[in-house]
C-alpha cells in the first residue's frame, strides 16, 4: 500500500490544491451563508432549527456506523465487504431517520414548542440520503478522485445556500434553514452515485469482524463526542431561550464552523494517504508534522485575528442588533486557536487501526468538556464558551499530547511546540494590537480588522521563521510547490 515519494508527493499536491481550492469556495458559501441570513431571518428562526440539530446530530452519529472510513484505511477489501457494507449503511440510515421522527413529538414537548414537531419530521430524511451516499464518497475517497469530491462538495455547497436563500426570500422563515440541507444531501447523494460507478449486489447484511471493530470504536468516539459538540445548544436552548441560543449559534457558525470545513475535506485527503504509509514511521511522522505546520500557519493568525476585534467583526457582518454575538465569539475564538491542529489528532489512529485509543479518548474529553459546559451555564451562553474555551486549554491539551506520545510516532513536543508557537504568536500580536493608536483601530471597523490580520500573520511568519522545525516545514512545503514533487 506504499506510494513512491514522488508518486505521493505529485497526488498530495494535486489533492491538497484541489481540495483546498473546493473547500475556499465551500467556505465563502459558508460565509455568505450566515451574513445573508442573519439579514434575511431573525434570531429565533435560527434557534429554533438549532434546538433541534443535536437530535438529529446525535441519531446521525450511527448514520454508517463508521464504516466508510473503514473501507478507506483497510489495505484491500472486496466487492463481497463492499456490498456488506452499502446494504448495512442502507439500513442503519433508515433506522436512523425514523428514530428522528418518531422522537419529533418528544422533541416539541421538551422544549415547549409545538413549531419543533415539523422541524424535527423534515430534519430525518436527509439522515437516510446521507447513508446511501456513503459508499460511493467513500471508494472515490479511497481510488483518491479528489478532483470528484472536490466538484461534488462545492455543487452541494451552492445548491444548499441557493435553496436556503430562495425560501427565505418567500417568506418560508425557519423553514428555510430545514428545506437547504435537504436539498444539500440530495444533491450530494445524486453526485456521488453518478461518479462512483459502482452499484450494490444482492442485499446482505453481514460484516467482518475487523472491520465492525474498527467502526464501532469510531462511532463510539464520535458518540461520546457528539455531548462535546451539542450540550451546549441544548443547555442553552432549553434554560435561556431561543434568542440567547440564536446569538450563539451565530457566534459558534462564523468561527468554529469554518475550521470545521477546513479539517473535514483536509481529513478526507489525508486518511487515505497517510493510511498507505502507516507503516513507514518517520515518513509518517514527517508528513503529519509538515502538514499540521502550515494548516496552522494558514488558520491561526486569522482566528486570532477575528478574536481580537470580535466586536468589530460582528457590527461589520451581521449589524448593531447582533452585537451580543461579540463575547461569545471571542471566546469561542480562544478556544478554537488550538483546534486546527488538536482536530488532525484523529488521523494518528485512525490510519494506524487505533480506534480503540480515540474511542477512550473521546470518553475523557467529552467529559470534560460536559463538566464545562454545565459549571459555564451559570452566566448563559458567554459561560458556556468562557468554560468550554478555558476547560482545552487546562485540562484537554495536556492530555492528549501525552496519549499522542504513548501511541506514536507523533510525540508531545512535537504536538506542544506548534500549538505553543501559535499561542504565543496569537499573544504578541494581541499586545501589539491593543497599544496600537486609536485612530488606527477605532475610527473603522474593517481598517481594525484588516490591521489585527495583517500584524498576526506578520508576527507568525517571524516567529515561524525564527524556529528551526517550523522554517523546515516551510521550506518543505515551498520545495513541494514549485517541485511539484517531494
Amino acid at each position: 500500500m506504499n506510494a513512491a515519494p514522488g508518486q505521493f508527493g505529485r497526488i498530495a499536491l494535486r489533492g491538497g490544491l484541489l481540495t483546498g481550492g473546493a473547500q475556499g469556495i465551500k467556505i465563502a458559501v459558508q460565509f455568505l451563508s450566515v451574513v445573508v441570513l442573519a439579514r434575511l431571518l431573525a434570531p429565533e428562526d435560527f434557534g429554533l432549527v438549532a434546538s433541534v440539530g443535536p437530535v438529529v446530530a446525535f441519531v446521525g452519529l450511527f448514520q454508517n456506523l463508521g464504516l466508510q472510513q473503514a473501507v478507506i484505511q483497510r489495505s484491500e477489501i472486496s466487492q463481497r465487504q463492499l456490498n456488506h457494507v452499502f446494504w448495512v449503511s442502507a439500513l442503519v440510515g433508515l433506522c436512523c431517520s425514523l428514530a428522528v421522527a418518531a422522537l419529533a413529538p418528544a422533541v416539541a414537548v421538551f422544549y415547549g414548542d409545538a413549531r419543533m414537531t415539523g422541524i424535527t419530521l423534515a430534519a430525518a430524511a436527509p439522515l437516510l440520503l446521507g447513508s446511501l451516499a456513503a459508499l460511493p464518497l467513500a471508494l472515490m475517497n479511497r481510488r483518491l478522485k479528489f478532483g470528484q469530491l472536490a466538484l461534488n462538495d462545492v455543487v452541494t455547497a451552492v445548491a444548499g445556500l441557493a435553496a436556503t436563500v430562495a425560501a427565505a426570500l418567500a417568506g418560508l422563515g425557519y423553514w428555510s434553514l430545514v428545506i437547504g440541507p435537504a436539498v444539500s444531501a440530495l444533491v450530494a447523494l445524486a453526485a456521488a452515485w453518478r461518479v462512483a460507478r459502482w452499484r450494490p449486489g444482492k442485499p446482505s447484511f453481514r460484516i467482518d469482524r475487523e472491520i465492525l471493530s474498527f467502526g464501532a470504536n469510531l462511532t463510539g468516539f464520535n458518540l461520546v463526542n457528539f455531548f462535546a459538540r451539542n450540550l451546549d445548544t441544548i443547555l442553552i436552548g432549553k434554560f435561556s431561550g431561543a434568542t440567547e441560543l440564536g446569538y450563539y449559534d451565530r457566534a459558534y457558525k462564523l468561527m468554529l464552523f469554518p475550521l470545521q470545513n477546513i479539517s473535514q475535506p483536509l481529513t478526507r485527503l489525508m486518511i487515505p494517504l497517510m493510511s498507505r504509509i502507516q507503516d513507514d514511521k518517520q515518513r509518517f511522522r514527517s508528513i503529519y508534522m509538515d502538514t499540521n505546520w502550515l494548516l496552522a500557519a494558514v488558520t491561526a493568525p486569522g482566528i486570532a485575528a477575528l478574536t481580537m476585534t470580535s466586536s468589530q467583526v460582528v457590527s461589520l457582518l451581521f449589524g448593531e442588533r447582533w452585537l451580543a454575538v461579540a463575547p461569545i465569539f471571542a471566546w469561542l475564538g480562544i478556544a478554537s486557536l488550538t483546534q486546527p491542529i488538536s482536530n488532525t489528532t484523529g488521523w494518528i489512529f485512525i490510519c494506524q487501526g487505533k480506534t480503540g485509543t480515540m474511542f477512550r479518548w473521546g470518553v475523557y474529553s467529552s467529559a470534560v468538556a460536559v463538566a464545562a459546559f454545565i459549571v459555564g451555564m451559570r452566566w448563559g451562553a458567554v459561560g458556556v464558551a468562557a468554560a468550554y474555551a478555558i476547560s482545552g486549554y487546562i485540562l484537554r491539551i495536556p492530555v492528549l499530547a501525552v496519549l499522542l506520545h504513548r501511541v506514536g510516532p507523533v510525540t508531545a513536543g512535537d504536538f506542544l511546540i506548534v500549538q505553543a508557537l501559535f499561542i504565543a504568536a496569537a499573544l504578541v500580536s494581541w499586545g501589539i494590537f491593543s497599544s496600537l493608536p486609536a485612530q488606527m483601530t477605532s475610527g473603522s471597523d474593517m481598517v481594525a480588522v484588516a490591521v489585527a490580520i495583517v500584524l498576526n500573520y506578520a508576527v507568525t511568519l517571524l516567529l515561524m521563521l525564527l524556529l528551526p522545525q517550523a522554517r523546515k516545514a516551510l521550506a518543505n512545503a515551498f520545495g513541494r510547490i514549485a517541485g511539484g514533487v517531494r
